[in-house]
């Protein structure tokens, strides 16, 4: 008997969350495990960890017994959230009701979809995008649409763009503020474009804040959900994996409208009943004032990371336009002439340095790697040493050094 024939459909079998983009995944983590001192940039799991405070919270809820069912939400985090959201983000919700903690953003986007959309119906994102929110949307049987963006306007969608590829059957459209892999940071006048195009259109915006804090350069992060009009049409998802150093923890939430935020929770509830209860009490303490040094220094160590690498970028040769935010991000690779898949293989085989190809999160990733600078900064001089030569000899002899 074919078990997978007769017990899974059609439509899980052929499941992927995101497209290889022509890109040898398999091969190319194959040579990755075999070199012994390979310093990965691959990952967008902070190697700084979660602030003492909160470890702290989580084990006294461990050890006093504080570990029961709480379902929407500790009610104290739940309020944490709310004053959070009120004095950080400038967004009134009532945390009792619109406010859901998840497992995670991955389950708070999955639970927004498995709400939201029946078969075939379309959810549009940004190209390059976020594989997981590919994966919430096919694994609702919901259609992903990809909207171009580009590296020259620093990732930004055009609103126009994405009205082009609204049809009867869109619903909304997810995009990660601060991006990843792309780091873009969306401008007011961008989020209020989209936003009135939610009002025109009919559809919901979904933003995801998950970088939040980490926004350079003199820009700041603005969240759609506090701009005239965003009551009901906004979904807005957070958590606590980036901005906190949690990913662990497995601690998201959701900002819903008063409309959504009953059918929501109980959608949530059928997926997972309720997030870890000593988790809840150590993200508590991590919005407390008590953390707030501690996440202060974690921003400026992302912040050093990322200036360094991308002043060593351009000493290379690469000179980079770099988007604002999240200590993830793209490298500009499109002066070598060589593919995204191209140079990644060759940084690893010859710079023993690994970045992916940014096709792996859509085609218009091509000319670019993604990185995540989730090592020391020693470790990632090291790999910059390594690179600065691989890097010369990819460039045209008719390329200006700079």
């Amino acid at each position: 008997m074919d078990f997978t024939q007769r017990f899974v459909p059609t439509f899980r079998q052929d499941f992927k969350a995101r497209d290889s983009g022509g890109f040898d995944r398999p091969r190319y983590l194959k040579l990755a495990s075999e070199l012994k001192d390979l310093i990965s940039l691959n990952s967008g799991d902070p190697d700084l960890t979660a602030a003492p405070a909160a470890v702290e919270a989580a084990v006294e809820a461990l050890r006093t017994g504080k570990t029961h069912y709480v379902y929407r939400g500790l009610p104290e985090l739940l309020e944490a959230l709310g004053r959070k959201l009120a004095t950080e983000n400038r967004v009134t919700v009532d945390p009792r009701t619109q406010l859901i903690v998840t497992n995670g953003s991955a389950e708070a986007a999955t639970a927004v979809f498995q709400t939201l959309l029946e078969p075939g119906d379309e959810v549009l994102t940004t190209d390059p995008y976020y594989s997981g929110h590919v994966g919430s949307i096919l694994a609702a049987r919901g259609v992903p649409v990809l909207v171009p963006t580009s590296g020259d306007a620093l990732w930004e969608p055009d609103p126009a763009e994405v009205e082009a590829r609204i049809t009867p059957r869109t619903k909304g459209f997810i995009f990660a503020n601060p991006g990843n892999p792309s780091a873009a940071v969306y401008r007011r006048e961008t989020l209020q474009a989209l936003l009135d195009l939610a009002h025109r259109r009919n559809i919901l915006m979904i933003p995801d804040e998950l970088f939040e804090r980490y926004v350079y350069d003199g820009h700041r992060h603005i969240s759609m959900a506090s701009l005239p009009g965003a009551a009901d049409r906004v979904i807005t998802l957070g958590g606590f994996s980036k901005s906190y150093c949690m990913t662990g923890w497995r601690l998201g939430w959701i900002a819903a409208p008063g409309w959504l935020a009953g059918i929501l929770e109980q959608v949530r509830y059928a997926m997972s009943m309720a997030a870890g209860t000593p988790n809840q009490w150590g993200a508590v303490a991590a919005l407390s004032d008590a953390a707030r040094p501690y996440y202060a220094q974690v921003y400026r160590t992302y912040g050093e990371r990322r200036g360094y690498f991308i002043q060593a970028l351009t000493a290379a040769g690469l000179p980079q336009q770099p988007t604002p935010g999240a200590f993830v991000g793209m490298v500009d690779i499109r002066r070598t002439g060589r593919t995204s898949s191209e140079v990644a293989e060759i940084f690893l085989r010859e710079g023993r340095v690994a970045m992916w190809p940014a096709t792996a999160f859509g085609p218009h990733g091509e000319g670019w790697l993604r990185y995540g600078l989730v090592v020391p900064l020693d470790k990632l001089k090291e790999g910059m040493a390594r690179l600065a030569p691989v890097i010369r000899t990819l460039l045209p002899s008719s390329a200006p050094r700079v």
